[in-house]
């Protein structure tokens, strides 16, 4: 479809899409190709316009709107919550862009701008941000798979190009969902402008850091392979500081005492923890405890947003179509443990990412 910026008619869609080499791969081809398809069959496809950013840079976004003044913006790539929305830098890795950061560019363009459409896990705390300054914004208040995030695009571009409204366009995105029998249909989230219910618009303003309570230590639970206990002991020694601080409290099966039931006492902690950490390695992935109980539980709570779960690749593995293959890893650019030739470098490295996480939890406590 070809840009016509002279016709006032008709809303040009930018689709920004991001897929950094370090994060887990996307369908994203396919789910822009679905969206073009869906518009250029559409009763009102003159009256649409879509553009498209691949590997889309920070810098990219702010040209991309000075060049195509789009009335709808679309990304689709990997959200990381209250860590911001995933795109790429100059080398193709990940580059975070905060929700704040976001909603400052937004509302220079507020008067153009009449839709923004977050595709990505998470991606709710940016669409509250951006909800300050723009109309409509719909974003993810939890991960959303590859097939219900298409499914999403697709009614709410077919109902676009129907010459819908976009509220209606949000409520068939999220009945395509459940049509294909994906019980997701619940994590789309559409936001409105807060003038729009009678609340005069205000700039947004990044909220204080709430103060922890002075012996409330962050309890942090350690999954992993009996073979990589020599690893996970390792990493605990450069945790060893934030536990002096009483900023975090570890814990793993060598925790353990004598007597106790070990499954229900590993189950509690489990239940309890707020980061669950998964020492990723092939007897990771192979011991049936690890698979079956641990990373199961873990994940369910990660998706309903009761813990935070960091996978820590320790040794060279296929891990990006695990279950927790969509989730942020660590150490940097999710290279092993085992790949790096300093071994405090990189325990230093998922140190600070793990100490960062912590600090974000503590201001929300």
């Amino acid at each position: 479809m070809d840009s016509n910026t002279s016709n006032p008619l008709k809303k040009n869609v930018l689709i920004l899409a991001a897929n950094p080499k370090d994060t887990s791969r996307l369908r994203l081809d396919q789910e822009l190709r679905d969206i073009e398809e869906g518009l250029q069959r559409s009763q009102k496809r003159d009256q649409f316009s879509l553009k498209q950013q691949w590997a889309a840079r920070p810098r990219d976004i702010q040209r991309a709107l000075l060049d195509i003044k789009p009335q709808i913006i679309h990304f689709s790539g990997h959200g990381a919550a209250e860590e911001g929305l995933v795109f790429e830098d100059e080398t193709g890795l990940s580059k975070l862009v905060s929700g704040v950061a976001l909603a400052g560019l937004f509302k220079l363009f507020a008067d153009q701008i009449e839709c923004v459409v977050l595709n990505g896990c998470y991606s709710e705390v940016q669409a509250k941000a951006i909800a300050q300054h723009i109309k409509y914004v719909i974003g993810m208040s939890k991960a959303i798979s590859d097939r219900a995030a298409i499914e999403f695009a697709v009614g709410f571009y077919d109902a676009l190009g129907a010459g819908e409204s976009i509220e209606f366009a949000y409520n068939l995105g999220c009945v395509a969902i459940r049509m294909a029998g994906i019980e997701e249909h619940l994590t789309p989230e559409l936001l409105k402008k807060l003038e729009a219910v009678g609340i005069p618009d205000q700039p947004f303003v990044q909220p204080e850091p709430m103060s922890k309570p002075e012996n409330e230590a962050i309890e942090v639970f350690f999954s992993y392979a009996r073979e990589d206990k020599d690893l996970r002991d390792e990493l605990a020694k450069h945790l060893k500081l934030l536990e002096r601080q009483k900023v975090i409290k570890g814990w793993s099966d060598n925790d353990i005492t004598a007597g106790s039931e070990w499954k229900s006492e590993i189950e509690k902690q489990l239940n309890s923890a707020q980061i669950i950490l998964l020492l990723v390695s092939s007897d990771f992935l192979a011991s049936d405890f690890c698979w079956s109980v641990e990373l199961e539980r873990a994940m369910q709570r990660h998706e309903a947003r009761e813990a935070r779960v960091i996978p820590i690749i320790l040794r060279e593995v296929d891990w990006h179509e695990a279950p927790f293959g969509k989730l942020q890893a660590l150490p940097k650019n999710a290279e092993p443990v085992t790949n790096w030739s300093n071994r405090d470098q990189v325990f230093a490295d998922i140190a600070r990412g793990i100490s960062r996480v912590v600090k974000e939890l503590s201001q929300k406590a």
